[in-house]
């Protein structure tokens, strides 16, 4: 097949997921039916392991398809951005995963048949995505969020357990009760303003939700040119815990010691080295370097507000009118049902 006629052709990437090897073929025949009977000229290819679909989609761009899909849970649909990133190639999401954070985020249909009609229509946004970069590592791009401290010390044990590896159980518990209390962060934001504060944990969103439909980022826009930063200024471990509890599966909650910015540009450094991790990937300790990529994906979607993600109106209505660059220290006392504002940096979009 000529570069030209794959120009005019859909490649769907599979990874439906655990479970019965039949009940996946039944998905990826019926996903393919309803492409087909929307008039979709259709190439299937299979990733599994999921990342067997960086190279596949990395093929697909250099082929020239017009438009890639992502058939699988939300770890399968990052490792195919991770390899359309920056390209004219449309991505198409067909969610089939657990947490289906970055289609609930957009508001993409979790029925197969209403998320196949959405791709026919080809309507399509352009996205944001953010570079990080840990030590003088290589430089990694991501699209749902990154975090600092305690929660990607636990991310990988927490992935274990919830695939049914139990014994994984003993080393979160300890990885928990003997993770550093009072961590000495410092960040470097847009307009060189900077934070010094102690935390366990920094999170840098692109998307609302996390992990099982953490409501982290309640303002979080994809396409604003912007990462959504929270903070947890002296939070115990107990109060982080409360706190993830509240906003598991789109839990809200106001809770105004939690401090928040917005940037473009973001370093960390942390004493002790704290341990970083990006859309499911362990990045390692040491000063991290993240940039936002405006514009970098191409998703099918529909307008914000379908999802969880806000119309720009409301999340105008969230956040304050930017200020000019300062230096900032945070109250580390703040009252835990405070209503302190969130905090702009830099230029809003």
């Amino acid at each position: 097949m000529s570069k030209n006629d794959k120009r005019k052709r859909t490649l769907l990437i599979a990874n439906p997921g655990s479970g019965k090897a039949s009940d996946r073929t039944a998905l990826i025949e019926k996903v393919t039916g309803y492409l087909q009977d929307q008039g979709v000229k259709l190439d299937v290819a299979i990733a599994k392991p999921k990342e067997k679909a960086i190279p596949i989609a990395r093929k697909a761009v250099k082929a020239g398809y017009k438009v890639v899909i992502a058939l699988g849970g939300d770890d399968t649909v990052e490792a195919i951005i991770r390899g359309m990133t920056g390209s004219k190639t449309k991505l198409g999401i067909i969610p089939a995963g657990t947490a289906n954070n970055l289609a609930i985020s957009m508001g993409i249909p979790a029925d197969p048949k209403e998320a196949c009609a959405l791709i026919a229509s080809g309507k399509s946004r352009k996205l944001d995505m953010g570079m990080i970069q840990v030590k003088k590592g290589k430089k990694f791009p991501f699209f749902e969020m990154a975090s600092v401290g305690i929660l990607s010390a636990l991310y990988p044990d927490a992935e274990d357990i919830r695939k049914g590896k139990l014994s994984k159980i003993g080393h979160a518990v300890k990885t928990f009760l003997t993770h550093e209390t009072k961590p000495k962060v410092s960040m470097q934001m847009d307009g060189d303003s900077n934070i010094a504060v102690e935390t366990m944990l920094v999170t840098i969103s692109n998307v609302p939700l996390i992990g099982m439909n953490f409501l982290v980022a309640p303002a979080a826009r994809m396409d604003d040119g912007l990462m959504d930063i929270s903070v947890y200024p002296d939070f115990s471990k107990t109060e982080l815990t409360a706190y993830f509890g509240k906003v598991i599966n789109r839990g809200e909650t106001k809770d105004g010691s939690i401090q928040r910015y917005r940037t473009s540009k973001l370093k960390i450094k942390s004493s002790p080295k704290l341990v970083v991790m990006a859309d499911g990937t362990m990045l390692g300790k040491g000063t991290v370097r993240i940039k936002v990529l405006p514009g970098a994906l191409r998703v099918i979607a529909p307008k914000p507000g379908a999802g969880v993600e806000k119309p720009q109106t409301e999340v105008i209505k969230d956040l304050p009118a930017p200020v000019s660059p300062v230096v900032v220290d945070l109250d580390l006392n703040l009252n835990r049902n405070g209503t302190e504002p969130v905090t702009a940096l830099g230029t809003t979009q």
